[in-house]
């Protein structure tokens, strides 16, 4: 109190002090008065220059400041590019999806009074259309609906993504009920029109919010997940005008930067061969009632991929059976990513390799009485470990009745070596195909155990894929020459009016033409040896037939390996699983299908006659249009830009080449890229050859179909020398070094050039 007193006294001795004249004492007034406008006038300028100069007071942005109090920028979604099959007919494509949400703020109400909010007396009726309409638990929307000190409330997942014949009868069912407060946000969707279509191999795009609030489609499975940065495209922004009250003034929107499409993909899939083979597949599933069953169809001279599918399956479009319990407690795609022992359908490849080795006579004789012994094994036939008795055959007849003795016979005339060199090098057994999908399995081969080599004749003892038993066999149906796999058969920039197609890819040429051709002869018989053949019912016939033209089949039954390693489980109870590969026309095929099936509750050789037939009839009736040849869009091609590969898997490098239609080769098994054959920044053309050198390279590459440029490329990275034969240009028809050879060895290769 006494402080406060003395500061009074010193502010009235100051204002008293010096006291004149009223006169003098107004213009004393005026005078500071004056001083003190010059004084703020410069305080004005000093900050007006310094904010003219640094757009800035205080630290803040005062331009930002100003664009959010009259500006408002709005994120402009990109489209997703729409999946297709090889004709065009749409697959997945964006659609508007809708969100439910309920007001229930009291406070929502018009200047008369009439309320905007769903009332107390109407959310046991909510709950009741919600429950009819969208699936939704009663207690869970009552429970939404009852949540406290909120204006609006929302519903999950099942409030997400509804279609708009689903919101229109909400909105109906809502007005009749004379609810209010019912109301949809809109937000991009996909749609799966076909509904169970490839489902597992296509898979499915769900919203998804970024760190921004922004809802926008991923892929999250199969193709859809693996092709996402193609199919995304990239989002861009549009600002708009605000006026004082912030409301956004319609016509000032300006683009910031434009959004870029996602590219559309071109499948290789045919909509009415895949919707066909989803209707046998249930007929056949319906009968075998198997754990998982599996079916694809390719094109046998380009490799590419015209229809597959697998039971148990799903609904995309409305996820109905997605889920463990439905899908056996797995979410494989059993083309690529479940390994299996593929059984006597391996037979195949042992018969084409034993012929191109050398080591099959036809006639020669084989006892099946004792069976054959590997080291301390003995390995028995199919009927002999059923309790039947042995007997003798040639080795023809013994391929036709699938016999195990007969093809651990060929494999040890070769020797487990070249039989290796066969299975890993050639048919490049135990390495993904690398063919673009995601989440590839490797399957395994082992060298370490001579019985177990011996029973990889039969196809025990080794782990595979369904991609690459397909891969192995386009070895077997293009005369020696195997292909990759293809599901792509263009992409299309929708925003430059561009496109790349694809061209088939030669990955090696694990046998000769000679090889392959003599063996689908013995396949044929397969089917109609009447005495050996296990495809032939003797009450029916040929169980595999495809109108009047010639088949090359194999079927296979394998035990299945426990998964705690322990051997295998018991056959009985159709513990095994079944397969089967058909090849049409025999002469020259036009295509391949391949049919698993694994557990079946029943089993009868007759039910392969409810898928494999009607599916490759029907193919070879509309074979025109399934092996069509992509048209490109537009005369320029989509360039794609060669990223900084270096020092990355090539593995992973490879399978991103190829889902933008290069064909990569790799040499050696190394988990780092050393050297690449394009420059990071250069174009590369759709078909080109990409070189990709690993850390580990051990053998001489398989060189079949290389161009001599990447002939030289590799040259100049080994030090090996190149003579050329043949033609002056075309592609290598032919190595003078064995695929396989340990490469340090090597100083010289001579190649054969041809068409």
């Amino acid at each position: 109190m006494k402080i406060f007193k003395r500061w009074v006294n010193v502010f009235l001795n100051y204002v008293i002090k010096d006291r004149k004249s009223p006169t003098k004492n107004r213009e004393r007034v005026g005078q500071n008065l004056m001083l003190l406008a010059v004084f703020m006038f410069f305080v004005f300028m000093i900050n007006f220059i310094i904010i003219i100069g640094t757009d800035s007071k205080f630290g803040v942005n005062l331009s930002k400041g100003a664009k959010n109090v009259y500006q408002a920028t709005v994120t402009v979604q990109a489209k997703r590019g729409t999946i297709y099959d090889r004709d065009g007919n749409p697959i997945a494509e964006d659609s508007t999806t809708y969100s439910v949400y309920a007001i229930v703020s009291k406070s929502y109400k018009t200047v008369s009074g009439k309320k905007l909010y769903v009332q107390s007396s109407q959310f046991d009726k909510v709950a009741e259309i919600f429950n009819e309409q969208l699936g939704m638990e009663k207690d869970y929307v009552l429970k939404q609906l009852k949540t406290k000190d909120v204006f609006q409330v929302s519903f999950g997942t099942l409030g997400s993504g509804i279609s708009y014949s689903t919101m229109s009868a909400i909105e109906a069912a809502m007005e009749e009920a004379e609810i209010e407060g019912i109301a949809f946000t809109t937000s991009p969707g996909r749609m799966y029109k076909n509904g169970t279509f490839a489902s597992q191999f296509i898979g499915f795009a769900q919203l998804q919010e970024d760190d921004e609030g922004n809802k926008l489609l991923v892929g999250k499975t199969g193709l859809e997940a693996s092709l996402d940065s193609i199919l995304s495209g990239q989002d861009g922004q549009v600002t708009y005008e605000k006026d004082k009250n912030g409301n956004i003034l319609l016509g000032t929107e300006t683009t910031v930067t434009e959004a870029i499409n996602g590219q559309d993909v071109y499948t290789t899939l045919s909509e009415p061969l895949q919707t066909y083979l989803e209707t046998q597949m249930d007929v056949f599933q319906s009968k075998a009632n198997g754990v998982f069953a599996g079916a694809t169809v390719v094109n046998a001279k380009t490799g590419e991929i015209l229809a597959t599918t697998q039971r148990p399956t799903y609904n995309p479009e409305t996820l109905e059976g997605y889920n463990l319990e439905n899908l056996n407690n797995s979410w494989n795609t059993l083309l690529h990513q479940a390994g299996y022992e593929p059984g006597s359908t391996m037979k195949v490849m042992t018969l084409a390799s034993a012929i191109d080795a050398g080591v099959f006579n036809a006639s020669e004789g084989v006892s099946t009485v004792d069976g054959i012994t590997v080291v301390d094994t003995t390995i028995n036939d199919w009927n002999v470990n059923e309790g039947e008795t042995g007997g003798y055959m040639t080795m023809a007849q013994g391929f036709a009745f699938s016999s195990n003795v007969a093809m651990t016979t060929l494999e040890q005339k070769m020797g487990a070596d070249k039989w290796l060199n066969y299975l890993s090098s050639k048919f490049r057994f135990g390495y993904p195909t690398r063919f673009g999908l995601g989440g590839e399995a490797a399957g395994i081969l082992t060298d370490d155990n001579e019985v177990t080599t011996a029973m990889t004749s039969f196809g025990q003892g080794i782990n595979v894929t369904q991609i690459q038993m397909l891969r192995a066999f386009t070895a077997i149906s293009n005369d020696g020459k195997m292909l990759e796999p293809q599901f792509i058969s263009k992409l299309v920039d929708t925003n430059s009016g561009t496109s790349r197609v694809s061209t088939p890819e030669i990955v090696g040429n694990p046998v000769s033409e000679e090889a392959a051709s003599q063996t689908r002869d013995y396949m044929v018989t397969v089917g109609t040896d009447p005495q050996y053949g296990t495809l032939y019912s003797r009450l029916y016939g040929p169980v595999i037939q495809v109108g009047n033209y010639s088949v090359a089949v194999k079927s296979g039954t394998a035990q299945i390996a426990a998964e705690d390693g322990s051997g295998y489980l018991d056959s009985s109870g159709n513990n095994n699983l079944y397969s089967v590969v058909a090849m049409v026309p025999s002469g020259d095929p036009s295509f391949i299908m391949y049919v698993t099936l694994q557990q079946p509750k029943d089993f009868q050789v007759l039910y392969w006659r409810d898928v494999v037939n009607p599916v490759l009839e029907y193919a070879m009736q509309i074979e025109e249009s399934l092996t069509a040849p992509a048209l490109a869009v537009g005369e320029e091609e989509t360039s794609y830009i060669m990223p900084d590969f270096l020092g990355k898997g090539p593995g992973e490098t490879a399978a991103v080449l190829r889902q933008n239609l290069v064909h990569p080769i790799v040499l050696g098994t190394g988990s780092k890229i050393v050297k690449i054959s394009k420059k990071e920044g250069s174009n590369v053309a759709s078909g080109e050859q990409v070189l990709i050198l690993s850390n580990t390279l051990k053998e001489v590459p398989d060189m079949y179909g290389w161009t001599n440029k990447t002939v030289e490329r590799f040259s100049k990275w080994t030090g090996i020398t190149i003579n050329y034969k043949g033609a002056e240009s075309g592609t290598v028809i032919k190595q003078s070094v064995d695929v396989g050879k340990d490469i340090e060895d090597v100083k010289k290769i001579t190649i054969t050039l041809g068409d």
